[in-house]
């Protein structure tokens, strides 16, 4: 009888048929849990605090949540007319919670800043031209764009929507001013002061909406926690066609180029936002020094409107950590918006200017920053009946004014009473 062959100490151990499968099984298993490792405590804890509590803010022509504790910002540029004779005014929101006194305050100072600059093209006077106060929440701003002979000006309105500070900008080329500060003016009387559920139709920044008809808008709005190493950027231009490459091909063509391929995918997927298609790509990336992470988010459609915007949200995390804010301090409503040639003496000479801060790791892992961004962009939608039908410029829906209609029944009475006693005229008695 022949005996069986001896196995070899590799095959005295190789498993086989349903013992083989569920080996499999449990290695596979093992692998998952490697890979997508349960958050701790800490982590869900986190979470938790970041999206428990989120406040809506009015974001264009949607709304968005965002952490209670993040401060948030926006500007927008409007257009009127496509083609290369466009006109555009610049709307920026600086502050809220802004008393007339602060609101004076800071006119005072950006006034006093720009005349102080000579325009040493024109010799030397003040690069302001002039300051004109509407009523005192409507101040008209009109200086030189910069040291030269031509008429080319820039023109601010500055204006007080309840305790909102908001900023028009626009510029003007060959003298031709009248136009412009026609719109700034128009325009300043179409911005209202709303909270989230009542913004209505128009582009909202935050506290406000702008219910004008113009026909393009291009928006950045900026948020982040205090003190942070975080920020969310969110960009909305109206009617940008679509990207026709994914938001993921042009992430990984960017790490190649700028991190020679020394990056992590850590999720890439087909997602909705604001109920539109849209594609996300979350990645990390070290050097030397820190790490970091950028996730991106992108919507796609084919009919581009100023109701169905391009999205683009971006959020990072880790690099350079913004500096704590002294509760004791006002915000700054000047500084950030001065033209370049006035916006001297805030800054240090480079040689007495400290330096700069390491940069730092990201202050949320992987699972925290990732539970926020999705939290984040679940809450984008847009607002019912945003856009407002243009009227027609051949229809007067307005009635005439008390004036107007004295004057009309004045007229009418005089033509009546012409027929009560008019002489009588040769031949009334020729039969």
């Amino acid at each position: 009888m022949t005996s069986a062959p001896t196995p070899s100490p590799a095959q005295a151990h190789r498993p086989s048929g349903p013992r083989l499968f569920f080996t499999c099984l449990t290695l596979a298993l093992l692998a998952g849990c490697t890979a997508f490792k349960q958050p701790s405590e800490q982590e869900k804890q986190t979470v938790h605090e970041l999206t428990s509590n989120m406040r809506t803010w009015a974001l264009g022509r949607g709304l968005i949540d965002v952490p209670a504790n993040w401060t948030g910002s926006g500007d927008v540029k409007l257009y009127y007319g496509l083609g290369a004779d466009h006109t555009s005014v610049e709307v920026r929101v600086l502050g809220e919670g802004v008393t007339q006194e602060r609101f004076d305050a800071a006119l005072r100072e950006r006034v006093g800043r720009i005349a102080a600059i000579k325009n040493s093209e024109m010799n030397d006077i003040p690069m302001l031209v002039s300051a004109r106060e509407e009523t005192p929440q409507n101040v008209l701003l009109q200086y030189y764009m910069r040291k030269t002979q031509r008429q080319t000006f820039v023109h601010e309105l500055h204006l007080l929507v309840d305790d909102v500070y908001v900023m028009l900008r626009a510029d003007s080329f060959k003298g031709k001013i009248g136009p412009v500060e026609n719109r700034l003016l128009k325009l300043s009387k179409e911005i209202f002061k709303v909270t989230p559920d009542n913004a209505g139709a128009g582009f909202a920044l935050g506290p406000v909406v702008i219910r004008s008809h113009h026909d393009q808008e291009i928006a950045t709005f900026n948020f982040r926690p205090p003190a942070s190493d975080v920020a969310f950027e969110v960009y909305v231009n109206a009617l940008s066609p679509s990207q026709t490459k994914s938001i993921k091909a042009r992430t990984e063509e960017g790490a190649r180029v700028f991190l020679a391929g020394d990056y992590e995918n850590l999720r890439t997927k087909k997602i909705t936002l604001a109920g539109m298609s849209a594609e996300e790509s979350l990645i990390g990336f070290s050097d030397d020094t820190h790490r970091q992470i950028l996730f991106g988010a992108e919507n796609y459609r084919e009919n581009p409107s100023l109701s169905r915007p391009n999205m683009n949200l971006r959020m990072s995390a880790g690099g350079m950590k913004s500096e704590p804010m002294d509760p004791d301090e006002s915000e700054d409503l000047v500084r950030w918006t001065l033209p370049e040639f006035a916006n001297k003496g805030y800054e240090l000479p480079l040689w007495q200017q400290p330096a700069s801060p390491d940069p730092v790791n990201p202050s949320l892992t992987d699972y925290e920053a990732m539970a926020v961004w999705d939290a984040i962009l679940k809450s984008v939608r847009l607002r019912p009946n945003v856009v407002a039908p243009k009227p027609d410029p051949w229809a007067n829906y307005r009635g005439p004014s008390a004036a107007e209609a004295a004057e009309s029944k004045r007229v009418l009475d005089e033509f009546i009473a012409s027929f009560e006693t008019r002489r009588p005229s040769p031949g009334d008695n020729d039969q």
